[in-house]
């Protein structure tokens, strides 16, 4: 499996995605439950810390849907102000929920796990678009079409440039980036794979559509590690 290419803002802003349930997890682990640990004094670890989870009942890649809660054991006993800390990081999105649901211990009674039902999630529309492009295809489209160098393991451009730069690609710079040696009658040719160019053409389109959107929300320098 090829690791892919994150594409970033590269001004040291974090720019939350939150379009999609299993993003909105992340979100809420950054911003509610690490200064929550932090404040306590308590150790932090976001390799077992997955306390957000999205419902099997979801979509994971969906706006909208259900979070599951697992209400870390430090904070048994403050469910409401876990609560309120939850609320009050949707409002600042405009999310909107459901009445917060509970699973109770059997025997305790006590709250064990919170369900948070999103009804309505207006990030997905000013979401930045996907970049999917693996680190060997970003030698190929970053490095060798576009002319960006890798430095300290990140490309970094800026947005206008990138526009430029996708637009002085031609068919014949895609050709010449994806031929291959391919045996015949006349001995080794290089050949343009059919295959290797379509991906190319659809990896420089979001490339662009993603320069499109950081200058739209004003995001001049962008990065991608």
């Amino acid at each position: 499996m090829h690791r892919k290419l994150s594409f970033t803002i590269a001004e040291g802003l974090i720019y939350w995605r939150t379009h999609r349930i299993m993003e909105l997890c992340d979100y809420l682990t950054a911003n509610v439950l690490e200064p929550m640990f932090t404040r306590a004094g308590g150790n932090w670890n976001r390799r077992f810390m997955d306390f957000f989870t999205f419902d099997n009942s979801c979509s994971p890649l969906e706006p909208t849907g259900t979070i599951r809660f697992a209400v870390p054991p430090l904070f048994a006993g403050n469910v409401g102000e876990l609560e309120t800390a939850i609320t009050q990081e949707l409002a600042k999105l405009r999310i909107k929920t459901g009445p917060f649901q509970y699973e109770r211990d059997p025997v305790l009674q006590t709250v064990h796990t919170i369900l948070i039902t999103i009804t309505e999630n207006p990030t997905a529309l000013a979401a930045p678009p996907d970049v999917n492009m693996s680190h060997t295809r970003g030698c190929v489209v970053l490095r060798d079409l576009l002319g960006y160098q890798r430095v300290n393991g990140r490309y970094e451009f800026t947005a206008d440039d990138l526009v430029k730069r996708v637009s002085s690609v031609t068919e014949d710079k895609i050709a010449a980036c994806t031929a291959s040696p391919v045996k015949s009658s006349e001995g080794l040719r290089r050949t343009p794979s059919p295959a290797s160019m379509k991906a190319v053409r659809r990896c420089l389109d979001e490339v662009r559509q993603f320069a499109l959107w950081a200058l739209n929300h004003n995001h001049p320098k962008l990065a991608a590690v």
